[in-house]
């Protein structure tokens, strides 16, 4: 099961990496799976669940799971700027087994500022424009 876990994060990495960016529109709507942080990996056989971002840009929500708790907060995004400022995001406080990805994920969201437009994939990137989290639609 843990070689299926990783095989399948390994062609959702490489269908979205291999993938040119673009500066086509992206809607951020719905349900993304993380699948790196900071460049590297998520290895969904080391989180409590699977990490995903949820956004509702008409009502300015972002919410997920960030491996073990649950994510909330508001996010204002800006279509023609591809900009995100996310505030007011906290989560549960629920004490997992391994936090490792958990930390990453959180940490990566405080420094969001924007985003970068993908096939099938979403770069949310810092001020410099450097991708923290990379994202691929459910």
């Amino acid at each position: 099961m843990k070689k299926i876990s990783i095989i399948a994060a390994a062609i959702a990495l490489c269908s979205c990496s291999a993938t040119k960016t673009t500066d086509a529109a992206v809607d951020l709507n719905g349900e993304w799976d993380i699948v790196t942080v900071d460049g590297t990996a998520v290895d969904t056989t080391k989180t409590e669940s699977r990490p995903i971002l949820g956004f509702d840009t008409a009502k300015n929500t972002i919410y997920g799971c960030a491996s073990c708790n649950s994510i909330n907060g508001t996010a204002h995004v800006d279509a023609a700027k591809k900009t995100i400022k996310l505030s007011k995001v906290g989560t549960t406080m629920m004490l997992c087994a391994n936090m490792e990805y958990e930390q990453k994920i959180l940490k990566a969201l405080e420094s969001v500022k924007g985003y970068k437009a993908g096939k099938g994939c979403v770069e949310l990137t810092n001020g410099s424009g450097k991708a923290v989290l990379q994202l691929k639609k459910q």
